[in-house]
């Protein structure tokens, strides 16, 4: 269910940019990028045993 979270700012970030919001738009695929981050750190450690 949480990863459903940065598919949902990615389209509300596409939105504001394709309404001409470019400050507000960037900032919440910057938050996007974010939470990918994030998740990526988590699951690479825990769950591939990848050191990061």
């Amino acid at each position: 269910m949480y990863m459903f979270l940065p598919f949902l700012t990615a389209f509300i970030g596409l939105i504001l940019v394709w309404f001409e919001k470019r400050l507000a738009g960037l900032i919440v695929l910057a938050i996007t990028v974010g939470i990918l981050v994030v998740w990526f750190r988590s699951h690479a450690s825990t769950h591939l045993n990848i050191s990061l």
